[in-house]
């Protein structure tokens, strides 16, 4: 009788086994919540990163142009020179069109002059893409920065 005992207090009941598995899931759904959110956090700071190097090559491209790109030339002439070059355009001052891009995949837009009366401003529509937004649906700057 004493065999079995202790065979039957070696293994695990199947509420025991639910319980575990409660405690599991409950723990995952926590932390699964905080660390979705971190995903955007990053590409948040990736996309002031971003606009900060788009803005070093806008210094490059003005000084081989000697001014900043128009808003209807946009960003792309940091890859093709634009239409009426003279020869100065230095480029390619970006190597890949997704350079243009920001971390969620959408173009970053360009404005010249800025809204605030600088030469020009880069702007991430954040996760959602269109303007206006919270969290990480709002709108990023280089001129917030």
């Amino acid at each position: 009788m004493d065999k079995k005992c202790k065979q039957s207090k070696a293994g695990f009941t199947l509420i025991e086994l639910l319980v575990v598995i409660v405690i599991i899931g409950v723990i995952g759904t926590i932390a699964g919540g905080y660390f979705m959110k971190e995903p955007d956090k990053a590409r948040v700071k990736a996309a002031a990163a971003s606009m900060t190097s788009l803005g070093n090559q806008l210094e490059r491209f003005r000084l081989d142009m000697g001014r900043y790109p128009s808003e209807e030339e946009g960003l792309i002439v940091l890859i093709q020179a634009p239409e009426n070059d003279d020869g100065s355009w230095g480029g390619k001052y970006v190597t890949k069109n997704k350079d243009l891009r920001d971390p969620w995949g959408n173009d970053f837009v360009y404005k010249s002059p800025a809204s605030n009366g600088d030469d020009y401003e880069i702007i991430s529509l954040g996760a959602d893409g269109s303007e206006g937004g919270e969290d990480f649906n709002t709108d990023l700057s280089s001129i917030d920065e």
